[in-house]
């Protein structure tokens, strides 16, 4: 039998002939390591791919628009030690199917993915984590879907109906959302987005062998898939109480019964400062907010050693 494999310095794929599963090691941080084994499930006819890792609670955590599976590296490295970690390609991303049309990229559709992967487990629920556009999925999920949601954690994803308010009454808001009005209004700005990231600079003290798997997973990645995410859920100009944003109207938001953890970046640019206020009236469960000086829209890359540990203290204190 013939061995293809691929020897990396950040970690190992061997794939044998007829075999879908591949093992990837990951570092944090800190230098400790952990692998991860491919794997898929199909979610309504779209097969979804992720890496996993590690046995007890079940943990999902659901990426940003440019931050493939591996970018929460710092946090899936700790926590697979205690729990099972779960990182997905959501749709349209990476290895992930890639289904043409705008109604495949609804938060409904991921919360769907995510119901399939809890399922393909054997768990009743999950942890959720989740950053960026993922942050998000994870907002709508927790809403849509309390008694599978275990407990939150939004790494500086506000509550959809934080966003929605400011963009009909604060001026910031509404310029800092020109890059998402102009995904859902500019015919080429899927084109012009993919080729952004293609040959976007490698980050700075990223290891080349983890520049690499980013490399390929823009290579693989869909952008009209990003494009039909900010069409489908985004809350399209004008923006008024009665737009639809990621599902609901602004009085319509089923409230968050899981316990919450929100881990916010002061200097963030695509959510403004204000966009957190009242984010207690929309959790029914216990919330515990963060709000990081200095910090920008990625916690979780930028401070991992304060984000990381500070996950596993509040999981800790919930179990």
């Amino acid at each position: 039998m013939r061995f293809l494999s691929w020897m990396w310095l950040l970690g190992a794929v061997v794939l044998l002939p007829g075999q879908a599963i591949a093992d990837v090691t990951i570092t944090d941080w800190r230098g400790r390591s952990a692998s991860f084994t491919e794997g898929t499930v199909v979610s309504d006819g779209v097969t979804v791919v992720y890496h996993t890792a590690g046995d007890g609670p079940l943990v999902i955590f659901i990426h940003s628009i440019t931050g493939p599976w591996f970018d929460f590296r710092h946090q899936m490295v700790a926590l697979s030690a205690q729990y099972r970690v779960v990182a997905m390609s959501t749709r349209g991303t990476d290895q992930s199917d890639k289904p043409v049309g705008v109604e495949h990229y609804t938060s409904a559709k991921i919360a769907g993915d995510l119901n399939a992967i809890i399922d393909h487990f054997g768990e009743d629920k999950a942890i959720l984590i989740g950053q960026d556009s993922g942050g998000l999925h994870a907002w709508h999920f927790a809403m849509t879907y309390p008694e599978r949601t275990d407990r939150l954690i939004s790494l500086g994803s506000i509550h959809p109906a934080g966003l929605l308010r400011e963009l009909v009454t604060n001026p910031d808001q509404q310029r800092a959302s020109r890059f998402q009005r102009g995904m859902q209004e500019n015919p080429d700005a899927g084109a012009v987005f993919g080729e952004r990231l293609r040959n976007r600079r490698p980050i700075q003290g990223e290891p080349a062998e983890l520049a690499q798997l980013r490399t390929e997973a823009y290579e693989r990645l869909d952008p009209e898939s990003i494009v039909n995410f900010y069409k489908a859920n985004w809350p399209t100009s004008p923006v008024t109480m009665e737009t639809e944003a990621f599902g609901f109207t602004f009085g319509e938001f089923p409230p968050v019964t899981a316990p919450t953890l929100f881990i916010y970046g002061k200097d963030s640019g695509p959510f403004q400062t204000p966009t957190l206020n009242d984010m207690w009236e929309w959790v029914e469960g216990d919330l515990t907010i963060h709000v990081l000086p200095g910090v920008g829209h990625n916690p979780h890359t930028e401070v991992p050693e304060f984000v990381t540990p500070r996950i596993m203290e509040w999981l800790a204190t919930r179990r």
